[in-house]
């Protein structure tokens, strides 16, 4: 048994959350409460303009051969209170559907009744001292041309840069999202008095809701089908459907402008993974035994796997292997230069390489061959988002993915994408976790850059080097790379030094301020030439070891390709060891062990700013403190479930011995949290795309239990409570590095809360040490109004700094009423 494992503590309290916000009216919210008529007038001037155009519109679409559309629903473009856009805003009273959250209270929504129901809370509100008040906080309806907003709304950047020369006879390949969200509730109990006369009625509109589905999407099929065809299979989502169409110029023109629930239109992206070279290290002499029977067995998407590799073979489950390669069933990594999917499925194996390892080696785990990209290492003639949907259903023994593969372009950043978001819902869902990289700049970009004027790292700011689609996941651990050394002679010089973000590595943050990378592995570095050309290439020295298919030449081991695509099998190395431990527990525990025990390299740690998060999210995680821990350090750690407007009180004692007065030694304090939650590609805030979000936050200093569950929770067991305002300003914050505003903690312009993997950290001196740190986990209204309960993990560590002092046990002992045997 492990001497220092890592210790599970209890809840000690549920209750009720004292939640901040609310705060002062909006001044705009309260003019139009107080000029009722004028505000009125207003809106009935604007909805009056809007059917009229509409109109004007409609009568013109059979003599210019446009598809059957709706003429009861009317694309409007509004703007309302941001601070209502949550579960108690109910748009549908209006008679109104949201297509698309904007910024800024901005949203694309259609009409479903021509502004009847609109209207008529117009009237009321002109009328009724009471009720229809959600109509001031209804502020504008915008009053240009849909050929004016929707456009620059609905089309990525790459095509509203070319939509003003869009031709009608050309026919055009992207990918399409339309809006359905129809929202039911939560299935009432059954055994409770009346509960089978409501669980009848949400059967009922349970029905309703797949028959209107079944409408959307069979007008859709019907709108596209006038103008070209879709070419993909139909993803659905909680609020929407996405697809691959091919269009004419015509037809997307006619799409955008006029067809009534499309939020999102966008060019199909090249997905690839790295190219290698040929490139040999001497044959190594290791004997490799295959993993334990109960290991767990790693799903590796990418271009297959080199099956009979001498050093892979005994990890592959014959029979196993899929291939989802279009017109092509073998599973062999056909990828020259090496192959691709084999070197990443040896990094898993052999994370730190091959040479050096003492024979014999056991395997870790097993991987499972999932090829997706063809011989050119790339995915054609596949939509992504669906084909992660069909891998997870075709692999539900498997619990984690390396997925080495995304866009050659950076991710947008209005709407999460398709593809992210299936991989949001299928963590959430199938409990599956997926590690994904970051992506890699191009070579000729990183020249070119260098070549005007743009130095290493500052190009990395440049909007083109963020993350490439898919790592800006919100529930997905994304890796990005560091170098794992430097290099300079007289012809050439590495693009940074050890522990330096690698220069090919896209960088963060994420979208809506994600930290991401969520963390960062050693991938390789680059050189660049001296002679001026600003040449850049590999460097064998530089490059990680890696294993290599030899079915088209080359070395069974080489230092030939950086990137990473494999720096990312590397964490996916530690997940599996994690899941190896926890084999009972979810992928929220894996992830926040991962982000635990994960370090900023160099000085970040200690002094972090803004670029240290952006280059290397939380760090580079040490095996051995993901896994367990050393007489100076000790980690304790829970998971459950938790609702909106709910709080857990967790709490750690503090040995008197490590508190006392006359020592003065360096204390680190980390805690991380990791949840998943139900999702709505239509929103685009962190706290609007979750049905529920959580953080976390701790007591003061000096602040006991009993002060801290007072302030924490306002309610216990139905029971208010209270606490002194006055005392508790006095005391001192414990001074976290990222902190829960972008304009609080020593990094700024970050938000933890922003993330749902949220790790921060502190140093204090011992004799500063409360007798004992309470946390409190609490639950935050999205947009499900039913407060569906969502699961999370904590993580909380304790370790001493430059002293060699053991505390393990002693905070084991003071603790041990607390633990969970």
């Amino acid at each position: 048994m492990e001497q220092f494992p890592h210790l599970k503590f209890v809840k000690k309290l549920e209750g009720k959350p004292r939640l901040q916000g609310g705060g002062k009216p909006n001044p705009r919210t309260e003019e139009n409460k107080n000029n009722r008529q004028g505000h009125s007038q207003k809106l009935q001037r604007w909805t009056t303009e809007k059917k009229e155009h509409w109109k004007e519109s409609f009568d013109l679409r059979e003599q210019n051969n446009l598809a059957s559309i709706d003429e009861e629903i009317v694309p409007i473009f509004i703007q309302v209170n941001p601070a209502i856009i949550d579960a108690e805003f109910d748009l549908e009273a209006f008679g109104i559907e949201i297509i698309s959250e904007e910024e800024e209270g901005y949203i694309i929504g259609a009409s479903l009744d021509n502004f009847r129901s609109l209207e008529e809370k117009i009237s009321d509100f002109i009328t009724s001292e009471r009720g229809s008040g959600n109509i001031a906080n209804f502020w504008e309806i915008f009053e240009g041309n849909r050929e004016d907003w929707k456009p620059k709304h609905i089309l990525s950047e790459e095509m509203y840069a070319k939509w003003e020369n869009i031709r009608d006879d050309e026919v055009y390949n992207l990918e399409v999202s339309i809006a359905f969200a129809k929202p039911i509730g939560k299935e009432p109990d059954s055994t409770k008095r009346g509960g089978e006369t409501r669980l009848r009625k949400y059967r009922e509109k349970l029905e309703e809701r797949d028959e209107l589905l079944m409408q959307r999407e069979s007008h859709f099929q019907d709108f596209i089908a006038h103008y070209g065809e879709i070419t993909s299979s139909l993803v659905y989502l909680e609020d929407s459907i996405g697809c691959e169409v091919s269009i004419t110029g015509k037809g997307l023109k006619d799409l955008v402008v006029n067809y009534q629930f499309v939020f999102e239109v966008s060019e199909i992206e090249e997905i690839s993974g790295i190219d290698g070279t040929d490139s040999e290290l001497p044959e190594i002499d290791l004997e490799v035994k295959p993993p334990n029977d109960d290991a767990i067995e790693v799903g590796v998407i990418d271009s297959g796997i080199m099956e009979g590799h001498r050093l892979i073979s005994p990890s592959i489950k014959q029979g196993n292997s899929q291939s989802y390669v279009d017109g092509d069933t073998s599973t062999a990594d056909q990828v020259t230069g090496g192959g691709h999917g084999t070197k990443v499925a040896g990094a898993i194996l052999y994370p730190n390489g091959v040479t050096g390892l003492t024979s014999p080696y056991q395997l870790p785990c097993f991987v499972r061959n999932l090829r997706i990209l063809d011989a050119n290492n790339g995915l054609k003639h596949n939509y992504p988002a669906s084909l992660m949907q069909e891998i997870v259903g075709n692999n539900a023994d498997i619990s984690i993915f390396n997925l080495s593969v995304s866009s050659k372009s950076p991710h947008r950043t209005r709407h999460m994408s398709t593809w992210s978001a299936v991989l949001d819902k299928l963590t959430h869902e199938a409990d599956s976790l997926f590690l994904i990289s970051v992506g890699n700049i191009p070579f000729p970009d990183i020249r070119y850059y260098l070549s005007n004027g743009k130095e290493y790292p500052n190009y990395l700011q440049e909007n083109y080097c963020r993350l490439a689609n898919p790592s800006q996941s919100s529930f997905s651990l994304s890796v990005g790379s560091l170098n794992g050394g430097s290099f300079d002679d007289v012809n050439w010089t590495s693009l940074g030094g050890q522990g330096d973000v690698s220069a090919f590595s896209r960088i963060g943050s994420g979208i809506w301020g994600h930290i991401k990378p969520d963390v960062v592995e050693y991938g390789g570095a680059l050189v660049a030439s001296k002679n001026g050309l600003n040449q850049v290439r590999e460097h064998q020295s530089l490059a990680p070891e890696l294993i290599r298919s030899t079915l088209h030449g080359g070395g069974a081991i080489g230092r030939d390709s950086v990137g990473t695509s494999f720096a990312t099998p590397k964490v996916s190395h530690i997940a599996a060891r994690l899941k190896q431990l926890y084999p009972d527990e979810g992928n929220n525990l894996i992830r926040a062990f991962i982000a635990q025990g994960a370090r900023l390299p160099n000085g970040h740690f200690l002094n972090p700013v803004r670029s240290s998060i952006e280059h290397f999210g939380y760090g580079v995680p040490s095996l051995d403190r993901v896994t367990k821990n050393t007489e100076h350090r000790i980690t304790f750690y829970n998971t459950g479930n938790i609702s909106a407007e709910e709080g857990h009180i967790y709490s750690l004692k503090i040995p008197e011995e490590l508190r006392g007065q006359g020592d003065e030694y360096d204390i680190l304090i980390e805690v991380t949290l990791a949840f998943t939650s139900q999702i709505r590609r239509t929103r685009r805030r962190t706290k609007s795309y979750l049905a529920t979000w959580v953080d976390w936050s701790t007591a003061k200093i000096g602040e006991s239990y009993e002060e801290f569950k007072d302030y924490a929770l306002k309610e216990i067991e139905e029971e208010a409570t209270d606490y002194d305002q006055d005392a508790r300003k006095e005391m001192s914050h414990f001074d976290w590095k990222i902190k829960a505003r972008s304009d609080h903690g020593t990094v700024e312009g970050i938000n933890r809360t922003n993330s749902s993997l949220q790790k921060d950290w502190t140093v204090i001196k011992s004799y500063e040490l409360p007798e004992e740190i309470s946390l409190a986990v609490r639950g935050h209204k999205g947009w499900d109004k039913n407060k569906k309960e969502v699961p999370y993990a904590l993580t909380v560590s304790i370790e001493i700094l430059g002293a060699n002092i053991p505390i393990y046990q002693s905070i084991k002992v003071e603790n041990e009423i607390e633990i969970e045997t």
